[in-house]
């Protein structure tokens, strides 16, 4: 590829003329020389290196894109189809619109921090951040913030794309009270988040039942699927007793369904499973994965629509949008 040095040595100009055509500063360049310039930067279709723009105190059409990460995954965090979805949509999202994506995951919140101030990005997109990184980010960096699944909200200025997680929750667990089962247990890791959010709508789904409420109806679920694997094991006492067991992910009901027909448990016959996201995993394990339908591709593009329009003065102060749900009935639970 042509460099500046060589396109400078054929328009009879200094380099740092080339470089003031390339960034747009016209002022600084004769009519005739920007011509000549512009003209040669089409001949041998010049690409400015991105690296450069970046490191300067312009717009360099890069947005972070950061995700907090916990630190029990035990693959990457692409390898979560929630992420690997979200991600997909953003990055097609912000490449339309004449952006790049720079993608970076961590578990230290203090190596995010170091990333956001070392890079020249337009704006960030964060996710699963909890309202104070959120913050201090936004104070660090001084650059307009779009969080996904923002989580522990407080009053203050912040744009989220969320979810109608506890109407999810509380959906599901209607329509398995529908279906019979006399007893229900919601299954996730931490009992925080959108997690949070989605045992409060179970909360309120068996409470308005005429149900009691339980002090175990969470049980939270170990990190790794060996230790998971202890977990379901636990879970063969629910067996024949008219139980749905409800996972606030599919990753982790399809998982669990496997290990129980690996123990000659029927489902659902003998027990009942269902999910949260919908995902490609929902859709073709056997049985049909009973869930609630989240749309992760939405969540991105919603998202990047939202930071441009910070970036272009068309959005401030604090924006929350919630997508909607959808109960989607498969075969892993019994008939109502």
């Amino acid at each position: 590829m042509i460099t500046i040095k060589e396109i400078a040595e054929m328009a009879g100009v200094s380099m740092t003329t080339v470089y003031n055509v390339i960034h747009g500063n016209a002022k600084k360049v004769s009519k005739a020389n920007m011509e000549k310039i512009q003209e040669l930067l089409k001949e041998y279709q010049y690409v400015p290196k991105m690296g450069l723009s970046a490191l300067k105190n312009s717009s360099s059409k890069i947005i972070g894109v950061v995700i907090h990460t916990p630190r029990h995954y035990e693959d990457t965090v692409i390898s979560d189809m929630f992420y690997s979805h979200v991600i997909g949509a953003l990055e097609e999202s912000l490449r339309n619109a004449g952006y790049y994506m720079m993608l970076y995951s961590a578990s230290k919140l203090e190596d995010i921090y170091h990333m956001a101030l070392a890079w020249n990005v337009d704006g960030l997109i964060v996710i699963t951040f909890r309202y104070q990184e959120y913050m201090k980010l936004k104070v660090l960096t001084n650059k307009p913030i779009v969080a996904i699944d923002l989580i522990d909200k407080e009053e203050g200025d912040f744009i989220n794309v969320g979810l109608q997680d506890e109407n999810g929750g509380y959906m599901m667990t209607k329509y398995l009270l529908e279906c019979g089962y006399d007893n229900i247990y919601v299954c996730s890791r931490k009992n925080v988040g959108v997690d949070h959010d989605r045992w409060i709508g179970f909360r309120k789904a068996w409470g308005e039942s005429g149900h009691p409420l339980r002090d175990n109806d969470f049980i939270t679920l170990y990190d790794t699927e060996n230790e998971r694997n202890k977990n379901y094991n636990r879970m063969l006492k629910f067996v024949n007793k008219n139980t749905a067991l409800f996972f606030l992910a599919d990753m982790f009901a399809v998982e669990a369904m496997h290990f129980f027909q690996s123990q000659g448990v029927m489902i659902p016959e003998e027990l009942g499973i269902a999910g949260f996201d919908d995902s490609p995993l929902a859709r073709y394990c056997y049985p049909r994965l009973t869930t609630v339908r989240q749309n992760m591709n939405e969540k991105g593009r919603i998202a990047v629509d939202m930071l441009i329009a910070v970036l272009e003065g068309r959005m401030e102060g604090r924006v929350e949008v919630k997508q909607p749900v959808t109960l989607i009935k498969g075969s892993s639970v019994k008939n109502n």
